[in-house]
């Protein structure tokens, strides 16, 4: 299997995981295997890999280089799907890397990439139904405006929404070339239609919803002392998960006087400010720039 994605900040994942020899581990994202083999190669006696694209873990088990291996187990599935599970199994760690893969954004008909033209698709697993092309065929001006900025925090999500909207109205958004089109304008460091990209993509796939539900749900199926560790790739990703773990860790929230949060606390903050990549990872791999680590560990229950 000719790898082509380079999994972010992994030395920092292993060491926020504190793999335990024998212990029991799930990948959220398992891409092309890159977290999930370091972790079995730290010992970990199991790893369940879970991933939404089920034409990527086809491929790993064509030719992965673990495919045998009995301790590794792949399943088709969401991080929330997975989450809402109910068959008891607890993890000594969890991993969640937020990102896409290498993969998917250099199949232009996967429709992730600015740089090559592709269909108006953005799905993750393409057996799902709705494709960006359906959601923007179905969807209204004030909710796609409401969704850009909820998920992105997209400025000006309203005038956006109508520029969307009303090329595909006149017939001149069928294709990404077309959206970059719509979505550009002046150049700084990235394309200036990248934040749009993101943001439909976050959107087709339900990305924020599946954090926002998923990650609690995870933080249960660790063990006393098993750690969640949550990659991202976004502002608006990053702050749900640093209010998703304070929360966990028994801090305050809100912006209530007096505060009303539960202030209960469940875990210890292991990252009070998020990891980022090192210079020589940076170099070496430029897609990591805006990744951002953060960890939690799982507080034994007292009486």
């Amino acid at each position: 299997m000719q790898r082509l994605h380079k999994s972010v900040l992994l030395a920092e994942c292993l060491e926020a995981l504190a793999i335990r020899p024998g212990g029991k581990y799930a990948d959220m994202t398992f891409g092309e295997g890159g977290h999930s083999e370091a972790i079995l190669e730290a010992g970990a006696g199991l790893v369940v890999g879970v991933d939404r694209d089920s034409e990527t873990l086809d491929d790993y088990r064509e030719s992965g280089t673990y495919r045998t291996d009995p301790r590794l187990e792949l399943h088709h599935t969401t991080l929330e799907e997975f989450a809402a599970q109910s068959d008891g199994q607890k993890f000594d760690g969890i991993l969640a890397d937020l990102g896409v893969s290498t993969r998917q954004l250099l199949t232009a008909e996967r429709g992730f990439s600015l740089q090559a033209d592709g269909p108006l698709d953005m799905r993750m697993d393409r057996t799902q139904e709705t494709s960006l092309e359906d959601y923007l065929a179905h969807v209204k001006l004030e909710d796609l405006a409401s969704d850009l900025k909820r998920v992105a925090d997209l400025q000006q999500a309203r005038g956006m929404a109508r520029k969307i909207l009303n090329a595909r109205e006149k017939g001149t958004l069928r294709r990404t070339s077309d959206l970059a089109r719509v979505a550009g304008g002046a150049w700084s460091k990235v394309h200036p239609a990248t934040p749009v990209f993101l943001a439909l993509r976050m959107i087709v796939n339900r990305e924020f919803d599946q954090v926002e539900t998923g990650l609690p749900q995870l933080f249960e199926r660790l063990v006393p002392g098993g750690r969640l560790a949550v990659i991202t790739f976004h502002s608006t990703e990053d702050r749900l998960v640093k209010r998703l773990f304070a929360t966990l860790a028994g801090r305050c929230v809100c912006a209530h006087t007096p505060c009303e949060c539960p202030r209960v606390e469940r875990g210890k903050l292991l990252t009070p400010k998020p990891i980022a990549p090192s210079e020589a990872e940076l170099e070496a791999n430029p897609r990591s720039r805006s990744a951002k680590l953060r960890c939690i560990e799982k507080l034994a229950v007292t009486a």
